[in-house]
């Protein structure tokens, strides 16, 4: 096994134990809409639906829990933005959607970044921003890589 293997693995698995269901509940859905993406579209590069399947089992995550919490009216723009990004980038895929939701992403990671520096440790809120900073990341890693394999470009241009 290579080193960079073994760190991984631990990073995920304390990440795991820090956040529990908060990182269960986005990898679940985004398992389960990466699937239904590879069915769906199975003739698009399998980057796409990978970096949509995350997009979307984020998006859900979040819907869910503002429905839950009964605060869905407050976030319903960026909603929208990103379901309408994620159904862009499914059936158009290209450098466009990724642009658009590069600066979505970016934009979110930021005030994202904020939230979580300002929660304590161990808080309920701080191991649920944790898992929305490694989601939107992911985001963009997995856009620019499927964007860099159509075009293509050697993987290690894209990071």
């Amino acid at each position: 096994m290579k080193a960079s293997t073994i760190v991984a693995t631990v990073i995920g698995i304390a990440v795991g134990v820090y956040s529990g269901t908060h990182l269960l509940i986005p990898l679940a859905l985004t398992g389960l809409l990466w699937w239904a993406a590879r069915k769906l579209f199975p003739d698009r590069s399998p980057g796409y639906p990978a970096a949509a399947a995350v997009q979307a089992g984020h998006l859900l995550w979040v819907t869910v829990g503002l429905i839950v919490i009964g605060a869905l009216t407050v976030d319903l723009l960026d909603i929208a933005i990103l379901l309408i990004g994620v159904v862009w980038l499914l059936l158009r895929p290209g450098l466009a959607p990724v642009i658009v939701l590069t600066i979505y992403q970016s934009l979110a990671l930021l005030i994202s970044l904020f939230a979580f520096l300002n929660f304590p440790v161990g808080n309920n809120l701080h191991r649920a921003l944790l898992i929305h900073l490694l989601w939107r990341v992911l985001a963009l890693i997995l856009m620019w890589r499927a964007h860099r394999k159509t075009i293509g470009l050697p993987e290690s241009s894209a990071y």
